[in-house]
């Protein structure tokens, strides 16, 4: 007796492995695009919890810390996580985040002030690439700050090491934050569900990337 490739026959068994393979895939989407968003709520509500001024910072520091762990597989309470990293860096966040800051905030000033004048064209342009490479300084300080155990000296002094042997880094973080910049542009209502999230994620992947490249080249490394 000869037997048909049906569904319910020989066949039949792949198809579960397939469906369940496809749904764990938009599970894992799905799982992923619910993170970003509860990082970019609780940035915004931390941030307003410290009046902006003092809040953004850590708030930025605790986003990057549990961003980390979720790349690296760790098990986490984001909630808890977060609140606990914000109150615990607080101080330590803002002191880290003040030069970066400061230079963005005089940046900005100036661009500002030069803002429709005539032939201040390659002033601004200037201003502007020297505020985009404040930001990836930045950046880069936080996640080195929850990635290695340095003081805060240490990793404003290496952040800037880093910008300059590897510019390709603040070249990918800068693109990062101009694309997600750009579609926020585009749909602004993604600013209060998603940008913040997804750039804070994003970026903190690539410095992860940056990082274990460097260290795998470092002298003994295995």
């Amino acid at each position: 007796m000869t037997t048909l490739d049906t569904p319910r026959g020989p066949a039949a068994p792949d198809r579960p492995v397939r469906d369940g393979s496809r749904v764990e895939r938009w599970y894992g989407r799905l799982d992923a695009i619910a993170y970003v968003g509860l990082l970019n709520l609780l940035v915004i509500a931390f941030s307003l919890a410290g009046g902006i001024v003092l809040g953004w910072a850590p708030a930025l520091s605790a986003a990057t810390s549990c961003s980390r762990a979720r790349l690296r597989g760790e098990a986490q309470k984001p909630l808890r996580a977060f609140a606990t990293q914000w109150r615990r860096r607080f101080l330590h966040a803002n002191l880290l985040a003040a030069p970066s800051a400061a230079a963005l905030a005089c940046l900005g000033v100036s661009l500002a002030a030069l803002s429709g004048r005539p032939g201040t064209g390659g002033l601004q342009i200037a201003l502007a690439a020297a505020a985009a490479v404040c930001l990836a300084h930045l950046v880069l300080a936080l996640t080195m700050d929850a990635h290695y155990d340095l003081r805060r000296a240490q990793c404003i002094r290496l952040a800037w090491a880093f910008l300059v042997r590897f510019p390709g880094a603040p070249l990918l973080l800068i693109a990062t934050t101009a694309l997600v910049a750009a579609i926020t542009g585009f749909v602004p209502g993604l600013l209060p569900v998603l940008s913040i999230g997804v750039w804070v994620h994003l970026c903190t992947a690539l410095c992860l990337s940056f990082y274990a490249a460097n260290d795998r080249n470092l002298p003994g490394a295995d």
